[in-house]
């Protein structure tokens, strides 16, 4: 086996070079601007090179271009080891083996890097456009691999991609098979690197001002609902995710009770506040679901997702949300969290030392004027929030050392992080545990399909607080904007420009397109995306196959595999027999058609003898004789003579398919 050391063609490299900006155009959206703007200079070097037909540098200057490149990544993301930085380096990489092209070789490992590039960018997405770009960038660079083959270069461009299309749709039955069939295994087959996931938007197990109305601006779907039966008021719709403990004086963070601990909920028994319903998750590289208050823990139809109900009524999965995962529950919206040890009434009542004075000292009037009656208590900081020319708005002030005291006696302007952190600390402040819990809280029926949305944009964080013996949920945000609890955040009376579009347009028929994409989307997650082992195994079972053992199902795989290779290469075989002479195909189709009505063609006849025995031996309707007549003579024409008649080739095939025989009455 020979190796073609000819180096390629001007056109080969460019079109490498495409090809791999290409592969790599999804992920430039996260790539740190060093990082982009040195791979740009080295395209445009690597242009000029290819167009002036000038020798790539030397190793010297390829050497210290690795380096930059090293130096580059280490700059942008503060380290080389992990998933982002791995595929900036990749990238690079892909590029910089341009320089050192002398051969076909080199350009096979710049278009294998290419598909790994491409493959990379399902850590960021999985949707169907994203696929469908993907099948683009995969047919261009399968073309170029085909210009390498073709040395003497007979296949024009749109031929090589025209072939491509062709091999990747070949290629389909097979994936899908795959698809259906691979077992599925609970959990990744090999370990993704920590930051693997890191791009992922949503709210976080943090929370300090501005870390939530950041989000405010993001129209991003965070998880679909579908209830069973019937959808509580908006005012009920607080998901709840993460609860925060810890304050240092700026930021709320997790702090959860050992695992050991149980939860402690009662649950009533009233129907009317019982909701069953399922949920589609987003990725949010989080160990914690959402659910309403309070889910119940002994909930256990969600197949392969594994989770319990903790201590503080967060329902934590084993693994971080990765993929979109689905999950059922039952809320109760009449349960009560009795959960209170003595060491958690500690750590929910302990605030930062020498900090915020004159809010110490506000917390001991109200407390006073309360006559220190905690529910009296509560009413009186809500009193204070609403009486006191406090805003809800998207531009809260900036804050200094000492946050609540600049927030509650200064700025007065803030969103739900600043009111739940400030009505916290007063709680605290004044001795009676409390808490801030983040989550989302509403959504908005898609009247498409009869599930609800919830966005980023409905990102929120509430206070509980330790009264009467149970946790009790109290939103400050509802005392200075209650329309934002009633009717969602685009009713709410922000600023229209800092929210997202679909949110404020006032046209019916972005909204409805909307509605009908996510409509899609949702179908695309249910059936795609969550296929996992359940739904495998329930496909399988209604198909008739109980025992769906991984052997059984490797074994089927295996069965399937092998019947579809049969079938496609049958009809790749079939097509190519086709393509070699369609006019003799369509010949010997009219021979066997004629024969099912008992005109058979003998083998040493040729089609002038034929033709004449036709009309001698049967009655033929005028009509049938004059077309005949028409196939049989465009036959011998283009047959024994001109195949570059396409017109004709077109009108004798259309009349052979349409041809009825017809005999005289």
């Amino acid at each position: 086996m020979t190796t073609n050391t000819q180096k390629p063609n001007r056109d080969i490299l460019i079109s490498l070079l495409i090809g791999t900006h290409l592969s790599a155009l999804p992920l430039y959206a996260g790539m740190p601007l060093p990082v982009i703007l040195l791979l740009l200079a080295l395209s445009v070097w690597q242009l000029l090179l290819i167009k002036q037909d000038r020798p790539n540098p030397g190793r010297i200057v390829m050497l210290l271009i690795v380096l930059l490149s090293f130096i580059t990544v280490r700059y942008s993301f503060g380290h080389i080891f992990g998933q982002q930085p791995g595929i900036a380096l990749v990238t690079l990489m892909t590029v910089l083996k341009l320089f050192e092209t002398r051969s076909n070789r080199d350009c096979y490992i710049i278009i294998y890097s290419a598909f790994f590039i491409i493959a990379s960018n399902f850590f960021h997405s999985q949707s169907i456009w994203l696929i469908i770009y993907v099948f683009f960038v995969v047919a261009s660079l399968v073309s170029i691999l085909i210009a390498l083959s073709d040395r003497l270069n007979t296949v024009p461009l749109r031929s090589r991609f025209k072939l491509s299309s062709r091999f990747i749709i070949h290629a389909i039955p097979m994936m899908l098979v795959l698809f259906f069939l691979f077992p599925r295994i609970p959990g990744p087959l090999w370990g993704l690197p920590d930051d693997a996931f890191s791009s992922s938007t949503g709210l976080s197990e943090e929370m300090s001002p501005g870390s939530i109305n950041r989000l405010i601006s993001s129209s991003a779907i965070a998880f679909r609902v579908k209830f069973e039966q019937q959808v509580p008021s908006h005012s009920q719709l607080y998901w709840r995710g993460a609860v925060l403990s810890d304050y240092d004086g700026r930021t709320w963070r997790r702090h959860d009770a050992p695992k050991s601990a149980e939860p402690n909920i009662a649950y009533g028994n009233d129907a009317e506040n019982s909701f069953r319903y399922t949920v589609t998750l987003e990725p949010t590289n989080l160990n914690w679901l959402l659910s309403l208050e309070y889910p119940e823990s002994n909930d256990t139809s969600n197949g392969s997702l594994q989770y319990n109900l903790n201590r503080e009524a967060m329902l934590l999965t084993k693994d971080k949300i990765n993929n979109v995962t689905n999950y059922s529950i039952t809320s109760r919206a009449d349960a009560s969290n009795l959960a209170l040890f003595e060491q958690e009434s500690h750590k929910n009542r302990l605030l930062p030392a020498r900090m915020n004075p004159r809010t110490l000292t506000l917390a001991n009037q109200l407390l006073q004027l309360s006559a220190y009656d905690a529910q009296q208590y509560i009413s009186n900081v809500l009193s204070y929030f609403r009486d006191n020319g406090f805003v809800y708005t998207l531009s809260p002030d900036l804050l200094g050392d000492d946050a609540m005291d600049d927030f509650i006696f200064s700025s007065r302007r803030g969103f739900c992080e600043h009111y739940a952190s400030a009505f916290t600390y007063l709680m605290r402040a004044a001795g009676i545990p409390a808490r801030v819990v983040v989550g989302y809280q509403g959504g908005r029926m898609n009247p498409l399909d009869d599930y609800m949305i919830v966005r980023q944009s409905d990102a929120h964080a509430w206070s509980e607080v330790w009264v009467n013996g149970v946790w009790q949920r109290v939103d400050p945000t509802a005392v200075i904007s209650p329309e934002r609890i009633e009717f969602g955040i685009s009713g709410a009376g922000l600023e229209r420009e800092q929210l997202p579009l679909l949110l404020v347009s006032d046209s019916s028929v972005l909204k409805n397109l909307a509605f009908i994409y996510d409509s899609f989307q949702n179908r695309w997650n249910q059936w795609v995306i969550g296929y996992d082992q359940k739904k495998q195994y329930d496909l399988l079972k209604s198909l008739g196959l109980e025992n769906a053992t991984p052997s059984n199902l490797i074994l089927l795989l295996v069965l399937c595999l092998t019947v579809t290779a049969i079938i496609i290469n049958w009809l790749i075989l079939r097509k190519n027999t086709i393509d070699k002479d369609r006019v003799q195909h369509y010949y010997n189709l009219l021979c066997l058609k004629l024969q099912r009505h008992g005109i058979r063609r003998n083998l040493s006849e040729g089609p002038v003898n034929f033709e004449n025995r036709i009309y001698s031996e049967q009655s033929l309707s005028g009509r049938t004789r004059d077309e005949l007549a028409f196939i049989f003579k465009a036959y011998r024409s283009l047959h024994y003579g001109s195949r570059s008649n396409s017109t004709l080739e077109n009108h004798y095939i259309k009349k052979i398919r349409k041809l009825k025989i017809r005999r005289q009455t």
